[in-house]
C-alpha cells in the first residue's frame, strides 16, 4: 500500500542504460581530469598538452550523443504540450503520428550525414592522438539510430502495429 509517507519504488534499469550511464560518468571524470591538468599546466607552467584538447572534445561528443539517447529511452527530453494537451483523442493521435513521422525523417537525415561524414572520416586522422575522425560521426550515428528504434517502438500502436 502506497501512502504519502511511504517513498515509491523506482522502476528498475535495464542494464543498457545502467551501462550507459556508467559510461557517461567515467567518460565525464576523463574530461573533468584532462581540462582540469590542462588548466593547471597552462597557468602553473605556462604549457598544455594538446593532446588533453583533443580527447576532452572526443569524449564530450559520446557524452552528448549517449546521454541524448538515455533520456530519449528514459522518456526525459523536454516537450512543449500547451497545444496537445487541448486537443481531443482523435486529433491528439493525427498529431502524434506526425511529430513521429518527422521525427523519424529528421533523424534519418542526421543518420545520413553522419554516415556521410563516418565515410569521410575514415582515412582523416586527428592531429595529435592519430584517431580516426569518423570516431566523433560515429557516436552521432549511433545516437540518430537508436533514437530511430525507440521512436519506432513508440510509434507502432499509433500506426496499427502492435506486438
Amino acid at each position: 500500500m502506497h501512502t504519502p509517507d511511504t517513498p515509491e519504488a523506482a522502476p528498475r534499469k535495464s542494464r543498457l542504460v545502467e551501462a550507459a550511464e556508467a559510461f557517461m560518468a567515467i567518460t565525464l571524470a576523463l574530461m573533468v581530469i584532462a581540462v582540469f591538468s590542462n588548466v593547471v599546466l597552462r597557468y602553473a607552467f605556462d604549457t598544455g598538452l594538446v593532446i588533453y584538447e583533443e580527447l576532452s572534445r572526443l569524449l564530450f561528443v559520446w557524452l552528448v550523443c549517449i546521454g541524448t539517447i538515455v533520456a530519449a529511452a528514459e522518456d526525459k527530453h523536454l516537450a512543449f504540450t500547451l497545444v496537445v494537451d487541448r486537443l481531443g483523442p482523435r486529433m491528439l493521435r493525427h498529431c502524434r503520428r506526425l511529430a513521429s513521422a518527422l521525427g523519424l525523417a529528421i533523424l534519418g537525415m542526421i543518420a545520413k550525414g553522419a554516415w556521410d561524414q563516418v565515410l569521410a572520416g575514415m582515412h582523416s586522422f586527428s592531429p595529435v592522438m592519430g584517431y580516426p575522425l569518423a570516431l566523433g560521426s560515429a557516436a552521432i550515428l549511433l545516437m540518430a539510430a537508436v533514437m530511430m528504434i525507440l521512436l519506432l517502438k513508440e510509434a507502432a500502436p499509433l500506426f496499427g502495429f502492435h506486438r
